[in-house]
């Protein structure tokens, strides 16, 4: 099976570190780490590689015949692919929008802690 980052190669027809840490804007150090460990970029370089390919994630990861089979759990495959959106959305605001997003979150944050704290503990049964 071929590997994530030989797949990447291929999709962006590099032939170098070099050449792929300079399209990627990562340090040429950095990618060479990432590809003798067999890791996995963080989320922004990997957002970056599929905005530049047009490959999915789960494709890049899995190889480009990947469907997601009934063994699957698309459960985790749908938190993922929200995931995945919301950080598409977030890096997409302007600082306005994003102040604005941040401002939600965190009053969404404080009502759920109020909501667990407020609870009444549960009387034991007689």
């Amino acid at each position: 099976m071929e590997s994530f980052w030989n797949r990447v190669t291929s999709l962006l027809n590099t032939s170098t570190v070099v050449e792929l840490a300079q399209i990627l804007d990562v340090k040429r150090s950095t990618l060479s780490s990432w590809i003798h460990s067999d890791r996995r970029p963080p989320m922004e370089v990997l957002l970056k590689i599929t905005e530049l390919t047009g490959v999915d994630i789960h494709q890049l990861e899995r190889g480009f015949s990947y469907s997601l089979d009934e063994d699957d759990e698309v459960a985790e495959h749908h938190a993922f692919s929200k995931r995945i959106e919301l950080i598409e959305f977030i890096n997409s605001l302007d600082d306005e929008e994003l102040e604005a997003v941040w401002a939600f979150l965190r009053l969404c944050e404080q009502r759920a802690v109020k909501t667990r704290t407020s609870k009444p503990a549960r009387q034991p049964e007689e």
